[in-house]
């Protein structure tokens, strides 16, 4: 007797929802369980917030850029996919720079330029240094990322440095959102070891002594971040090539209901008129959406919890110049704004300082912010309000004056989600009560446990694990 299909329905072609066919599939092929999967995504473009644009030899990030490979599983996604090839990583040691006084100063990376810089006072480099002498925190308890980096580096360190660089990078206040979700191995290395700095130091030491029980030798030293040829969105576009099942773009989900008594309990209607059951859900979609999903299927309190998880608009513009027209190109791979500056920006990126594939070598590609929790307003500026704004921030900080020859706008309303302090406790309790309620279905994303890809790859993977757990559970559950 055959087994019968186990038809899956993921919502959400995005990093996550992909990932979590893409493994579904391998994971079943290995146990022997046959699964149908469907991807539905409301966009005509897979991608979610990754969005390549590839024009007159620029390649233009409208969401993410790279990954971090410290982070291993979009590594190894790429490797698994084939992919290793087509991998760019970072050639350079990076530059990152803060607007101070309205000019870039460059971020501390050596005794050198921490004892020189005009960023932090010389209080706020001996309250600095004093890190791995400060007591830890007795309760253990989740607190804000503010709170975290202020008790172990100062708030001269955070308000000048840190706060406007993860501003640019999560778009919200760092003195909100939680510590557990944005920065949980530090909280981790605070706990275990009194304090980030010897957590490092603890880290090396380990990797030291098992690359020496071993008997390996040293691997080869990865690259800080990495991307690929042709732009982040090539991992979509082979992802989606590799998954076997059935993807629906253009294609909204209007309406999911439940039937506990069926023998696919799930019925999803989509905007084109036809219908999926399904015996296994997989949401991979924004919180707010989760929520407007699930509204009649699961208690309110579940929907208001998910609903109120904070998002923050941005705004991000893409800039090409004749490098020829630039008197000094900036060799940087960001400038972050604080709060006390006069720039309406929210950070700079040298797109194709940090990567020199993205322009061809007579151009120079910047990329700027705009918008985040301090300004959401300048999210939705009219285009020649934005291009006026961002060429003459450009301006002032860089002295660019030339026209620029390219220019891409990609607008997120709304963006980066913003997990409160407490997130982690909260996202648990939802869990269990979808379980409780709503068996087999699941949620995976940015919104849950990190945004970045490769912790939009890491849930996935994990969420994978325990589907699997799931269904051989119930398929030895059946009759012979």
């Amino acid at each position: 007797m055959n087994q019968p299909h186990t038809k899956i329905v993921i919502v959400g072609g995005g990093i996550s929802g992909l990932a979590a066919a893409y493994y579904l599939e391998k994971e079943a092929e290995q146990k022997n369980l046959a699964v149908h999967i469907t991807v539905v995504e409301k966009e005509a473009e897979l991608g979610g917030k990754i969005a390549t644009q590839r024009q007159d030899g620029c390649i233009f990030e409208g969401g993410p850029e790279s990954f971090v490979t410290r982070k291993p599983e979009a590594w190894e996604l790429c490797q698994a996919l084939g992919l290793q090839d087509r991998l760019v990583g970072t050639t350079r040691p990076g530059k990152n720079y803060v607007l101070h006084n309205g000019r870039p100063a460059i971020v501390p990376d050596g005794p050198a330029t921490f004892f020189s810089t005009p960023l932090l006072s010389a209080g706020g480099k001996l309250r600095l240094l004093k890190e791995p002498f400060v007591k830890p925190r007795a309760n253990p308890s989740d607190e804000s990322l503010g709170s975290f980096l202020r008790r172990r580096l100062g708030d001269e360190m955070v308000d000048h440095v840190v706060k406007p660089a993860i501003g640019s990078v999560y778009l919200g206040d760092v003195d909100a959102m939680s510590v557990q979700v944005s920065f949980g191995r530090f909280a981790e290395m605070e706990r275990a070891h009194g304090s980030v700095v010897k957590g490092m130091f603890a880290l090396m030491k380990e990797k030291r002594a098992e690359r020496k029980a071993s008997g390996e030798a040293r691997p080869p030293k990865k690259p800080s971040f990495a991307t690929l040829q042709g732009g982040l969105m090539e991992l979509i576009e082979t992802l989606a090539q590799q998954i076997e099942g059935e993807i629906l773009r253009d294609t909204a989900v209007s309406h999911l209901s439940h039937t506990p008594t069926s023998a696919q309990p799930y019925t999803l209607s989509l905007s084109n008129g036809r219908s999926l059951q399904a015996d296994l859900v997989v949401l991979a979609t924004p919180t707010f959406v989760m929520a407007d999903l699930l509204e009649d299927v699961v208690e309110t309190a579940v929907i208001s919890q998910l609903r109120d998880i904070p998002y923050n608009p941005v705004t991000t513009v893409n800039v090409a110049f004749n490098r020829s027209e630039i008197v000094e190109p900036f060799d940087g791979f960001g400038v972050v704004v604080p709060e006390n500056e006069q720039s309406q920006l929210l950070a700079i990126e040298g797109m194709s300082a940090k990567f020199p594939h993205r322009a061809p070598e007579d151009q120079f590609v910047l990329r700027a912010f705009v918008g985040g929790q301090s300004s959401p307003e300048l999210a939705d500026l009219p285009e020649a309000e934005l291009i006026s704004l961002v060429r003459q921030e450009l301006a002032n900080i860089f002295g660019i004056s030339a026209q620029p020859t390219q220019i891409h706008i990609q607008r997120w309303q709304p963006a980066n989600p913003q997990p409160p302090v407490g997130h982690l406790a909260m996202i648990a309790e939802i869990e269990r009560k979808l379980a409780a309620q709503l068996p087999q279905l699941y949620l995976t994303g940015a919104g849950l446990r990190g945004q970045g890809i490769p912790d939009c790859i890491r849930q996935s993977r994990a969420l994978v694990e325990q589907i699997m757990t799931d269904l051989q559970s119930t398929t030895e559950s059946l009759p012979a």
